[in-house]
């Protein structure tokens, strides 16, 4: 350890001054991004803001010699003593710079691996009540395992949620080991498990899973506490004191919603709460009257846009116009009357969005004859889920495929008020800022940028604009050709499966060697990334890897430029497009990003039709490109509109969700 003070080490670092920086821009200032000092002083209030992090970090460098002394026995003792403290009633904020001291030179004797300042700036930041902003490839798995440690000293559970199944494995097993050295349990959350093995999972001190598991397993245990009678004061009194203690059994899987720290809080937070937690059932094989839903499938290709039904906008789906609506009804049509569980109006309109709305590798797959949703923000498939109200059956009889039976929802709650239940929230994510105003506003968590270790060597090249899709790809082609030649490793990043497989048929017209990771190759994943950092690799692929994916580079790869980073198109929101670029130029190395666009794009047909027909009039130049830096403004604004869109959808759902849950409470 150096002998140099911490405060010169902060000083020099320059994270010192950033840190007195942000403290004078909450405390003097009142400014909360955006928000105003009433924010803030609600914020302090809180009391959340109850230690000094600049401080903190200086106290647990100052520790660090003495834990670096002390033999791994002392270093595993002290923890179960930490824990024993905490237990009988000593304050968090007592402990915590040394247990961050602690857990900093045991993931040394573990792993090999010591905490940067940030991470421990970072990792004060969370357990204070705040999402702390690191740029990709900082490492907050290390950092997770700060917070999670901490934690988990009340002895009450702590609740590890990340974004998909693939993070929450791969975050357990980089931690396991270390939280055992300190003797505190882990356990991976498994999906599609019975209650016995889930209530195992959930009786660790640390369970790793992902966001919608805890959620959906709170739903099934409020739905068991429903279908258990209540019970007298004298029966409650025999099964607490007597029942438990012979069986120990309980049918309730979790213990408590206590802490919960978020790996990509934005992803889990704000894109996911687009769609609310729904745990639906449903008879097992074919529907027992498929019939409205094949009628309604023939039908809608007779009917007319503009005149029989309106195809709708980025914020409507398709819907019937008064004319449409009695042609629907009249005796042109044989509707299955006997047969209908909602209005014939619905199945039409269910219809024309399977059919103008939905499309297949873009919003589902088709895997063995089934329909298979897609997770636009992760492109992982969700073969567990459907779409409801009939819309699921309506795209199985677009496809031709067997329509299944309907699902009825038995238990939903927003994303938002789900995680309002914990007694505690943190969380981390490299795409914070931009969400700041909203991650406030529906959850009270303050956002703090957190500094890099090393400066970023980030390129971002200027963007190119193309007048259609076809010019785009030849263009993407072309140029991964020449980068290929370079040694350098390239990632391109694809809003759809569609997209993805249109570039990889131009790739092999051009016998370029490449890698396509998307739903189709989800068991394929890890060997993929594995791959992907070598010289001259081309590896596609959906938004799997734009959140938590580490590609590690070879040496001559970095001694190129590094990774490569190439975007086919703008996202709906731009925190996504940030989480792609970010995987180039990590932790100090080089790399470099550009975005390709065209008058095709999705964004730009669906929120800025006008803007897309100008651009495909305004070159006359033979490979169909023109100027970036005119038209790239356009795309950004059509972004702003779709961002826009989705925010006023999730705060009208939390609203919904609000009322409903006072209602059912009144009542």
């Amino acid at each position: 350890m150096s002998a140099v003070s911490p405060s010169v080490r902060l000083k020099k670092s320059g994270i010192g001054q950033h840190w007195q920086r942000l403290r004078r821009q909450y405390a003097i200032e009142g400014y909360l991004h955006g928000l105003g000092h009433a924010a803030v002083a609600r914020w302090v209030r809180s009391g959340k803001n109850t230690w000094d992090d600049h401080a903190m970090l200086a106290e647990v460098n100052r520790l660090a010699p003495q834990f670096a002394a002390a033999s791994s026995e002392k270093l595993a003792a002290f923890g179960r003593q930490l824990r024993s403290e905490v237990g009988a009633g000593r304050a968090l904020v007592e402990v915590v710079a040394s247990a961050f001291a602690l857990i900093r030179e045991s993931s040394k004797r573990v792993y090999g691996l010591y905490h940067h300042d940030v991470q421990i700036l970072a990792g004060l930041a969370m357990c204070r009540g705040a999402i702390a902003e690191m740029a990709t490839g900082e490492g907050k798995t290390l950092v997770q395992s700060l917070v999670a440690f901490t934690l988990s000293l009340h002895g009450r559970g702590v609740h590890v949620a990340t974004a998909n199944s693939y993070l929450a494995e791969r975050d357990q097993e980089a931690s396991v080991s270390l939280l055992r050295f300190l003797g505190v349990s882990s356990a991976l959350l498994p999906e599609k498990a019975p209650i016995p093995e889930k209530r195992k999972a959930y009786a660790a001190d640390v369970t790793f899973g992902t966001g919608t598991e805890f959620g959906f397993d709170y739903l099934r245990d409020q739905l068991e506490r429903f279908r258990t009678p209540p019970l007298a004061l004298g029966e409650r009194f025999f099964n607490a004191v007597l029942q438990t203690e012979l069986s120990g059994e309980t049918v309730l899987a979790q213990r408590g919603l206590v802490y919960a720290v978020l790996d990509e809080a934005d992803s889990i937070l704000i894109d996911e709460a687009s769609t609310p937690l729904v745990i639906a059932t449903r008879d097992d094989g074919a529907h027992r009257q498929p019939a409205p839903f094949l009628v309604a499938n023939e039908l809608v290709r007779q009917l007319r846009e503009g005149i029989d039904f309106l195809p709708g906008t980025a914020e409507k789906p398709p819907r019937l116009t008064p004319v449409g609506e009695t042609l629907v009804c009249s005796d042109r049509f044989p509707v299955p009357w006997q047969d209908l569980r909602r209005p014939w109006k619905r199945y039409v309109e269910n219809a024309l969005s399977a059919r103008y709305r939905f499309h297949r590798d873009v919003h589902y797959v088709l895997n063995e004859d089934k329909v298979v949703i897609i997770d636009e923000f992760t492109g992982r498939a969700r073969a567990e889920s459907s779409w409801k109200d009939g819309l699921h059956q309506a795209v199985e009889a677009k496809e031709g495929v067997e329509i299944q039976a309907e699902s009825e929802s038995a238990a939903s709650i927003s994303r938002q008020r789900f995680y309002k239940l914990y007694e505690n929230l943190c969380g981390m994510t490299g795409t914070a800022m931009d969400s700041a105003g909203e991650l406030w506003e529906a959850f009270r968590l303050p956002v703090v940028p957190i500094p890099r270790h090393r400066p970023s060597q980030a390129k971002t090249l200027p963007a190119r604009v193309f007048i259609s899709e076809e010019a785009k790809i030849n263009a993407v082609v072309a140029d991964i050709a020449r980068l290929r030649q370079q040694g350098r490793a390239i990632l391109v990043g694809t809003r759809t499966i569609g997209n993805s497989e249109k570039l990889s048929a131009a790739l092999d017209g051009a016998h370029i060697s490449h890698r396509v990771l998307n739903a189709r190759q989800d068991a394929e994943e890890a060997a993929i990334i594995t791959d992907a950092g070598k010289p001259a690799t081309v590896t596609i692929a959906t938004n799997m890897a734009g959140r938590g994916t580490h590609i590690s580079l070879d040496d001559s790869v970095l001694q190129h430029g590094g990774l490569h980073v190439i975007a086919l198109e703008l996202e709906e929101s731009r925190r996504i497009d940030l989480q792609l670029t970010g995987r180039g130029a990590r932790q100090g190395q080089p790399g470099s990003c550009q975005v390709f666009l065209s008058a095709d794009d999705f964004i730009l047909r669906r929120y800025s039709p006008e803007d897309a027909e100008l651009l495909v009039r305004s070159s006359a130049d033979p490979q169909g490109e023109v100027p970036g830096n005119r038209w790239e403004g356009v795309f950004h604004r059509a972004q702003s509109k779709a961002e826009k869109v989705r925010y006023e959808g999730r705060r009208g759902m939390l609203r919904h969700d609000e009322w409903l849950s006072e209602t059912k409470r009144r009542i």
